[in-house]
């Protein structure tokens, strides 16, 4: 019996060290084990399906190990059986790739799927006592509440200076534009509170109007008195710049958020159904679907209700929440409404039912609006804690319906060195957000797999490992020439000398672009042939401007 037991503990060695080798990445030249690919399937029609086991396909050839699939689906159809065979096809063929699939949820960035759901479960930004006029059986906004815009001066062909505002309202930012054609490289600067705070971040919006185009962008003065407006691109004439109440636009409606109206001394309150009929902004509501937060439609409106206490002429007191978009396409969704969470444990739980996977994707990325919302059960969290119990809570919820599970997240929201700096490292607020995400890593475990995107920092790369979080980069991000991937690449590179835990590197495509993911890995693997002689220059962070 030893020799045989000497000779099964010898290939007990040797695959261990065969597991070592492979987790040190011996299969690969960079000495990182695991290729990945980011692809968005779409497996509701057959088409979609053949061209996602296409990208397989292409994704092996590549020298993929790992995909991470985006769909969504299966949180609106979850027992779609058409739906569901194709999704077992997909996996067949993955598993006859040897291609590991993992799938994202908790879409907390880029939210508006969740809005088929109910879309006044979009963030809220608080509009505070704005003063409305009732004006026979409406009310609308009182018209003093238009800035002063005799400061906003033009220099050459720009708005250029500063008005006094009052906080938290929504403002209507619209101005004449002397052009027949949507300009693409207009400068537009609305900021705040000593320029800590970027006010305006949704993109401008152009209707036809006679020879000219009208803009329009709405913004919420948040905390800041003073608005500072930067406004044109020195080649297109401007004129007829106004600010003024956007009204109840976009107004959101849940008990977490509640509409309140009073008097204008506020010692009366008054009653929607009783005093005023029930307000509800219609693209919230149902046009042209479910949760488009578009702002050229009309707000809501205030009506008086038959026998109502409300007298014609009263000036009124309204508070209330509304929700605003981010640049083209960006909707979030509330962090502090516990009617979110049940949804994104109804969404993973489709998941695991559909996919059974051990992989999951939890979407925490670039969540630029949130935290002034009341909280339930009377917490007061700062926005980083209130981010690190919302994913906790969901990591715990995918831990507990698949222990074994492996949960990935992308680093942005959880590092001081990208997306969750303080307010004093950087005297900027993040976004719409109610202070600064720092601190929101304390809900991060260690077993938690980073991708780690963006800049190449050293600081951003050593900061998760220092916590033992294991890491894959996510490169790319749709550089044109081989050049810009060397740069890429070589920026990486640097930053990952001696960090442990790098698990692989990831084709990262914001635009569905994969003609250059097998030359972007190829450049990858022969960096040792090019890499000493190339300077990697920083790179701005991709879709912000």
């Amino acid at each position: 019996m030893r020799p045989m037991l000497g000779l099964s503990l010898v290939c007990a060695l040797m695959c261990l060290l065969a597991v070592d080798r492979a987790n040190a990445g011996e299969g690969n030249p960079d000495g990182y084990p695991e290729r990945w690919n980011s692809v968005n399937g779409d497996f509701g029609t057959d088409e979609g399906l053949a061209k996602f086991i296409a990208l397989l396909k292409e994704s092996k050839n590549a020298g993929c190990t790992h995909i991470m699939v985006g769909d969504g689906r299966w949180l609106k159809f979850p027992d779609d059986k058409p739906y569901i065979e194709r999704v077992q096809k997909a996996k067949a063929a993955a598993k006859e790739l040897n291609l590991t699939l993992l799938v994202g949820v908790a879409s907390m960035g880029y939210s508006g799927r969740y809005f088929h759901f109910d879309a006044n479960l979009a963030a809220g930004l608080p509009v505070k006592e704005e003063t409305f006029i009732v004006k026979g059986k409406t009310a609308l906004p009182d018209p003093a509440l238009a800035l002063d815009t005799s400061k906003i001066v033009q220099e050459g062909d720009q708005f250029i200076g500063n008005a006094k505002m009052r906080p938290f309202t929504n403002y209507m930012l619209t101005c004449s534009m002397h052009t027949d054609k949507a300009p693409e490289d207009m400068e537009f600067w609305i900021t705040s509170s000593g320029g800590k705070r970027r006010n305006g971040v949704l993109n401008p919006v152009y209707t036809k109007e006679g020879d000219h185009l009208k803009m329009q962008m709405t913004f919420n003065s948040l905390e800041g008195d003073e608005v500072k407006v930067r406004l044109g691109n020195g080649k297109i004439k401007i004129t007829d710049l106004k600010i003024e109440s956007a009204g109840l636009l976009l107004i959101v409606r849940r008990q977490l958020v509640p509409l309140t109206v009073t008097s204008e001394d506020g010692k009366t309150v008054y009653e929607e159904g009783k005093d005023f009929e029930k307000i509800i902004d219609p693209c919230l509501a149902q046009t042209p679907f479910p949760g488009e937060t578009t702002i050229t439609h009309k707000p809501a409106e205030f009506k008086l209700t038959e026998g109502s206490r409300i007298k014609d002429g009263e000036k009124l007191k309204l508070t209330f929440w509304h929700t605003q978009r981010i640049y083209t396409d960006q909707d979030c969704i509330s962090l502090e409404d516990p009617k979110v969470m049940e949804i994104l444990e109804t969404e993973f739980t489709n998941a695991h039912k559909i996919w059974n996977l051990t992989g999951y994707m939890l979407g925490y990325d670039e969540i630029r609006m949130g935290g002034f919302e009341p909280q339930p059960d009377g917490k007061h969290l700062k926005p980083g804690e209130l981010l690190a119990a919302h994913f906790k809570h969901m990591y715990d919820f995918v831990k507990k319906t698949v222990p074994d599970a492996k949960v990935y997240t992308w680093s942005d929201m959880f590092t001081p060195y990208h997306n969750a700096f303080s307010l004093a490292d950087k005297n900027q607020y993040y976004y719409l957000v109610n202070g600064n995400w720092d601190g929101s890593w304390e809900g991060v475990p260690k077993d938690v797999i980073i991708l780690n995107w963006y800049a190449p920092k050293a600081e951003g790369v050593k900061f998760f490992a220092d916590r033992g979080n294991p890491q894959i980069i996510a490169g790319y991000y749709d550089g044109r020439s081989e050049k810009e991937w060397k740069n890429n690449i070589a920026g990486w590179k640097k930053v990952l000398e001696g960090q442990p835990n790098i698990l692989g590197f990831m084709y990262t495509t914001w635009n569905h672009n994969y003609k250059n993911m097998q030359p972007y890995f190829k450049t990858l693997d022969t960096f040792k042939d090019w890499g000493a002689a190339t300077t990697a220059k920083p790179v701005a962070e991709p879709g912000v401007k």
